[in-house]
């Protein structure tokens, strides 16, 4: 991107590469983020870095399939995204699967609107009165407003058993918390995709 927004996060980033295509397992977040964290040794120690779910992927018989219009987006401080340069043209083995990473391009975090959306945020709680108790403790130390509002229930196994946690709306966000919030995430497990959030139209996408 040549001129960066004015009112885009100074801070972080998204990181976007193309992908080659191929077949993935339907649980491969683990095996995503143990990839990027053997390619990128230093990812681990991003607090605020994290790994998107995958987009663009086709699904059936418990596989993802990826094509020319799935991405990987990795949420990187600015400071690191030359870093992650060099990882275009190169293979992830994802527990022997292989995925190729192509070109990149950057994707600024913008308050395009004063709702975000997380399809998982973790707060290592399965009960839904405790992880909306968690959820609005975290988001007054952080001096973000907004109403958080629960989604569907999710899970995700992984080797040290399963993560529970809830998708999540956050409406009626002022501009600079959008960003914050993007900025941030919430939660645990951001290297699995939990607790990274993008800008959403409206509220209705909670329960998706």
């Amino acid at each position: 991107m040549s001129v960066w927004p004015e009112e885009a996060s100074q801070s972080m980033v998204d990181v976007v590469f193309e992908l080659d295509a191929g077949t993935l397992a339907d649980d491969h977040a683990e095996a995503l983020a143990d990839a990027l964290r053997r390619a990128l040794p230093w990812l681990a120690d991003e607090p605020r870095a994290g790994i998107l779910p995958l987009s663009g992927l086709g699904r059936g018989d418990g596989r993802h399939f990826v094509g020319r219009r799935s991405r990987l987006a990795i949420r990187l401080p600015h400071g690191r995204r030359a870093s992650a340069d060099l990882l275009c043209g190169t293979t992830l083995d994802l527990d022997g699967v292989p995925l190729g990473i192509g070109r990149c391009s950057l994707r600024p975090l913008l308050p395009i609107t004063e709702v975000v959306y997380s399809h998982f945020v973790s707060f290592g709680t399965a009960d839904e009165i405790e992880f909306l108790a968690a959820c609005r403790a975290a988001l007054a130390e952080q001096g973000i407003g907004g109403t958080p509002v629960t989604g569907r229930a999710r899970h995700l196994n992984t080797g040290a058993g399963p993560v529970h946690g809830f998708t999540l709306m956050l409406h009626s966000l002022k501009r600079a918390e959008s960003v914050a919030i993007q900025e941030s995430g919430l939660g645990l497990h951001r290297l699995l995709g939990c607790g990274i959030f993008i800008p959403h139209k409206s509220i209705a996408a909670v329960g998706e």
